[in-house]
């Protein structure tokens, strides 16, 4: 018995036990960072090291992670290409992940990502010299993935200047297919700081963010935005925009199906109810006993004991049967009352009769008798004389042959 119940309340902890990476759907990451850029444009200390660290705690969330740093045009073009293929092959229940550390520019309402090497000399430059941050996009899309994540600490400043005045202030607000989820280190329009220390405020935030577990993605960002504006006095407030349909936890603490919540694991407290509804009704020793082994300062101790003593005892009345996995009672037969029995109906009512003529005698003792028209003596209570009844007085029916019928031998010649 105990075992059962011990059972059972395993299996309800073990509904809360998360997926591990290994259950969990493919992820395929894509880490850039561009830092030596040059005197033309300008180098930018912390991008790498902000690959390098985006990309272990992506590592550690279950990521493959495909780490790109001071990559020139064709190198950026030809890993995003390889990462959609991956991507795709991966399958429709993937997650695909981008994040850019390095410049980039907004023309005309476009984002671009600048690559080591990039030549621009003006505005028509950019589109040539750079890569559209729309292309990542297109690979994702093209790949089919169930969740997208997009995430650029790339808005740090025009790295052109005044050299193309044209190429608006930080970066623009993209548009995205469902499932997708776009991350901006700083809101549309305005510049992210790089930072003075080894990582940018944003991917320092972001990095220690997703390796906790049972965040999930929205929550995450929030935090980052919090931490972020905390670092830079709120002159830096990081945006996103989603169009995810299901829940997404970068480290999964609890389980997260898109269909339904799971339950929590139950606490001591409520296995100790679980285990006490059980075994409340017993009477066997051993299941009270190991109540109290179990929960030895339990809400039911004290009763656990009591019955214990009543039933002879520690360990004295025990059941031997195997340990079997926890079987549901059938749900008592409810009780029935029986039908009402309905009551009977009274007896009708006697039909009234017609009184009947007849002649009054009085005998030498004052006894009254009738004698009926037919002729039959009739005692004082008007029963037959004919009728013995030991009942009956004996001055009673004394001239019974007297009063036989007048016409009992008429046409017999007496």
């Amino acid at each position: 018995m105990m075992g059962r119940i011990l059972a059972a309340v395993a299996g309800l902890y073990l509904l809360a036990v998360p997926f591990s990476a290994a259950q969990a759907e493919p992820r395929i990451a894509l880490v850039m960072g561009n830092s030596n850029y040059g005197k033309e444009i300008g180098n930018l200390p912390n991008p790498v090291n902000d690959a390098a660290l985006i990309a272990q705690a992506l590592q550690q969330t279950g990521f493959e992670v495909i780490k790109v740093t001071d990559a020139d045009w064709k190198t950026m073009k030809r890993k995003i290409q390889d990462f959609g293929d991956k991507l795709a092959a991966a399958g429709p229940q993937a997650t695909g992940l981008f994040f850019y550390a390095g410049h980039g520019v907004q023309v005309q309402g476009m984002n671009y990502l600048v690559p080591i090497g990039a030549d621009i000399g003006k505005e028509a430059d950019v589109k040539i010299e750079t890569v559209s941050a729309d292309d990542v996009l297109e690979q994702m899309e093209f790949a089919g993935s169930r969740v997208n994540i997009v995430i650029l600490d790339a808005c740090r400043n025009n790295p052109m200047g005044r050299s193309v005045r044209s190429v608006s202030r930080g970066l623009a607000p993209m548009d995205s297919v469902r499932g997708t989820f776009i991350a901006y280190s700083t809101s549309p329009g305005s510049v992210a700081a790089d930072g003075s220390g080894k990582n940018s405020p944003y991917t320092a935030a972001l990095a220690k963010t997703i390796v906790q577990p049972g965040v999930g993605i929205e929550e995450a960002f929030r935090d980052v935005r919090g931490q972020v504006m905390a670092a830079t006095e709120e002159k830096q407030v990081p945006w996103d925009s989603s169009s995810l349909t299901a829940p997404f936890f970068f480290k999964s603490g609890v389980a997260a199906p898109a269909a339904a919540p799971v339950a929590a694991a139950p606490d001591n407290a409520t296995n100790d109810k679980l285990v006490w509804a059980a075994i409340k009704d017993s009477k066997f020793a051993g299941d009270y006993q190991a109540y109290v082994d179990q929960f030895p300062n339990g809400i039911y101790v004290s009763v656990a004991k009591s019955r214990l003593a009543q039933l002879g005892g520690q360990g004295t009345t025990t059941r031997s049967e195997p340990a079997a996995a926890p079987v549901a009672a059938p749900a008592a037969t409810p009780k029935v009352a029986p039908a009402p029995v309905p009551a009977a109906a009274p007896a009708p009512a006697p039909a009234p009769v017609e009184p009947v003529a007849t002649e009054t005698s009085v005998t030498p003792d004052a006894t009254s008798t009738t004698k009926p028209a037919g002729g039959v003596e009739l005692d004082s209570r008007g029963v037959d004389c004919r009728i013995m009844d030991s009942t009956r007085s004996d001055s009673d029916c004394r001239n019974t042959k007297r009063f036989a019928p007048a016409n009992k031998n008429k046409g017999h010649g007496s």
